[in-house]
């Protein structure tokens, strides 16, 4: 994907002014992955950013890896996609996430397995961080759950801005230095001046704040702002394959209500 058509000079570094699609949580729910991808190129989106968890839950896994490989520019290793390629064991998981990795992990490719062996835990870039779970511990998979949490993650990056995903439930936090961070209710928000931004993007394939459109963020680094965008998508078609491949059925009937 081209980078954007301009930039400016601060410092001695330059900022590449663009439109990002963001991105987490995929699951293996390749309809649901197909639907944002259609909305990212519809928004204009320039550079695409997947924050992990390709895998698990779903049932189609190398076919969500392969569409990542495809499309994201940059991709980062997830828990369950850490426990797929056994980096480190499922014993965390709960029952029908256990059982979901155990069925993922005996039907991953080779070319998958090769591929989310590449990924990083972190990456930073114009001023912005890019982590699955939180900037203070990546590959401990930290909640940010509340403010607590959210104030510890902003003493963890460097930049302006931090996107994680990892929770599947949307949030946009903003604060100004010395002051408690506050939660934005709304859906899109312009940094104000002075101003840091963590957000959680949500999830493609299994939101899980009782909303069962998936989830994604579009974010312009010339304006500053950031937006969660809901897409439908067809759900009925995945919990079919779902069911055709013996998952649990709690899995199955989650993705219609979003939890």
């Amino acid at each position: 994907m081209p980078w954007g058509k301009f930039f400016f000079l601060t410092g001695f570094n330059y900022i590449f002014l663009m439109i990002y699609g963001i991105f987490s949580d995929i699951h293996s729910n390749l309809a649901a992955f197909e639907a944002v991808l259609d909305s990212m190129s519809q928004q204009g989106v320039q550079r695409r950013i997947c924050l992990g968890d390709l895998v698990g839950y779903g049932v189609e896994p190398n076919e969500c890896v392969a569409l990542t490989q495809k499309y994201a520019d940059i991709c980062l290793v997830g828990n369950h996609d850490s426990v797929a390629i056994r980096w480190e064991s499922d014993a965390g998981f709960n029952p029908y996430a256990k059982q979901a990795i155990q069925w993922t992990q005996e039907h991953l490719s080779e070319d998958s397995l090769k591929y989310m062996k590449s990924l990083p835990y972190m990456h930073e870039e114009n001023e912005i961080c890019f982590v699955h779970a939180s900037p203070m511990s990546p590959a401990d998979w930290v909640y940010v759950t509340d403010l607590e949490d959210a104030l510890d993650a902003f003493d963890h990056f460097s930049g302006r801005y931090c996107f994680v995903g990892h929770t599947h439930s949307p949030i946009i936090v903003a604060m100004r230095e010395g002051a408690i961070p506050k939660i934005i209710e709304n859906d899109v928000y312009t940094v104000e001046s002075g101003e840091r931004l963590l957000m959680n993007v949500g999830s493609v394939g299994q939101p899980r704040d009782r909303d069962p459109r998936a989830c994604w963020c579009l974010f312009d680094s010339e304006l500053q702002t950031a937006r969660l965008i809901r897409v439908e998508y067809d759900v009925f078609k995945t919990q079919e394959k779902m069911r055709l491949a013996g998952s649990p059925q709690f899995l199955i009937e989650r993705l219609g209500v979003g939890r």
